[in-house]
């Protein structure tokens, strides 16, 4: 959990989610942490994009010098972001569930034997 979320859930606003879209909110980025996941994985990305340019620019200066252009610098700096959030938020959209008020992070996969095994086992 996040420095966010402990101080939110000192508070005691993380103990019951209202399954509203601010419940889903709260429950997909603060307690699934997806945003320290999402900014890790865009970094690592952003660096590993960084480097590859500097060995083109380094290793092949000369076609780096004919064939780079403006666009690339842009793609470079947006696409390990969206990697980051995208390869994380996916994932926690299709299993990350609101049951009577509390936040299961990545039920499973299989949405709908594990859904009904979790409902049937929440309302127990």
């Amino acid at each position: 959990m996040t420095v966010i979320g402990f101080g939110l859930e000192v508070a005691g606003m993380l103990r019951s989610y209202d399954p509203g879209p601010g419940g889903m909110t709260l429950c997909y980025l603060i307690r699934g942490s997806t945003i320290l996941i999402a900014a890790s994985n865009g970094g690592i990305t952003s660096v590993v994009m960084h480097t590859l340019d500097r060995y083109w620019r380094i290793v092949h200066p000369i076609h780096h010098r004919k064939h780079y252009r403006r666009w690339m610098l842009y793609v470079g700096l947006v696409v390990p972001w969206l990697n980051g959030f995208g390869t994380n938020l996916l994932s926690q959209v299709g299993t990350t569930f609101i049951i009577d008020g509390k936040c299961y992070l990545t039920v499973s996969w299989t949405p709908t034997t594990t859904r009904v095994r979790l409902l049937r086992s929440a309302r127990r």
